[in-house]
């Protein structure tokens, strides 16, 4: 992209991410059904709230000289999201769209309040090693980099939410239940990770070690797994729109993001840097994201 400062961060698919929300509206108009349509329509009008939300961030950032602040900023995005479609749809929510509601909250308010912790103090990494680099330019690539790239990426998950949001009949108990079963299941991934991780941290003789026991020991980031099964739950209640299979590339991007894209190859990169050897033997007897296939070194064990 011209005028990227030198050696900027970007890679090919940060290009293709603010092409997608243009191309939708401009499917919309030739869609057949009007259901599909309305979905698609709020989806798109969501997405005014967020890049509110991912500019006030940009701007927070800029002035404490802070871009963390995106990531205490991400989880408000899909609450914003819901708020704005039901706003737009001036409907009072059924029993399961009130349970989605219940722990689409659940999830902002505790990562809110973790990521505050962990990011108001200092500039954490890479941010703080992209400031240092690019200098008086990092204001402005920083918007297209960190605030935009993220509000694009969490609305595009926010696909399916969007549509479970926007079923024309109130979404079926069972559905409803199987929704809140995977959304638990990636909850207490999480919530356990995290507590196993704080613990191991705070240990007087944990200095120079990996953490290797707990849920850390079936993949090597399992709260980027638990992360994405919550988002997964969110298709599961999409469901029951008639259309909502469609938005099954919701889940599967934020896997892909969360595993192999983004979040667990600038971990697995870090860890290489700082841990060497330690980290590439936990890397050969420890999957990256899934708890198969087990690595050969420990399948015979």
């Amino acid at each position: 992209m011209a005028g990227d400062p030198e050696g900027a961060p970007g890679r090919s698919w940060h290009y293709v991410l603010p092409v997608i929300p243009l191309a939708v509206g401009a499917a919309v108009p030739f869609l057949p059904t009007s259901a599909l349509r309305d979905s698609l329509d709020l989806w798109l009008l969501s997405g005014g709230g967020v890049l509110l939300i991912v500019l006030a961030a940009w701007a927070w950032g800029a002035a404490i000289r802070n871009h963390g602040v995106m990531d205490i900023c991400y989880p408000a995005i899909p609450v914003a999201v819901a708020g704005a479609v039901l706003w737009a749809r001036g409907r009072s929510p059924d029993a399961g769209t009130a349970l989605l509601l219940i722990l689409l909250l659940v999830w902002s308010v505790r990562l809110i309040a973790q990521t505050w912790g962990h990011n108001m103090g200092a500039e954490r990494q890479p941010y703080a090693h992209w400031r240092r680099r690019f200098g008086r330019r990092w204001i402005w690539w920083s918007l297209f980099q960190i605030h935009l790239l993220q509000g694009i990426t969490v609305w595009l998950w926010c696909a399916p939410l969007v549509f479970a949001l926007t079923a024309p009949e109130p979404i079926p108990w069972p559905v409803a239940l199987a929704g809140a079963g995977v959304w638990l299941a990636g909850f207490l991934l999480q919530w356990t990770a995290d507590r196993q991780l704080a613990a191991f941290k705070s240990a007087a003789d944990t200095r120079g070690r990996l953490l290797d026991t707990g849920v850390w020991r079936w993949v090597r980031h399992p709260n980027y797994l638990g992360e994405t099964l919550m988002w997964c739950a969110w298709f599961v209640f999409a469901l029951a729109h008639p259309y909502g299979a469609l938005t099954a590339f919701g889940p599967l991007f934020t896997g892909w993001f969360m595993g192999y894209a983004s979040a667990a190859p600038f971990k697995e990169m870090h860890m290489a840097r700082t841990r060497g050897e330690a980290w590439a033997a936990y890397c050969a007897r420890t999957p990256r994201f899934l708890p198969w296939p087990r690595p050969r070194s420990t399948s015979r064990q």
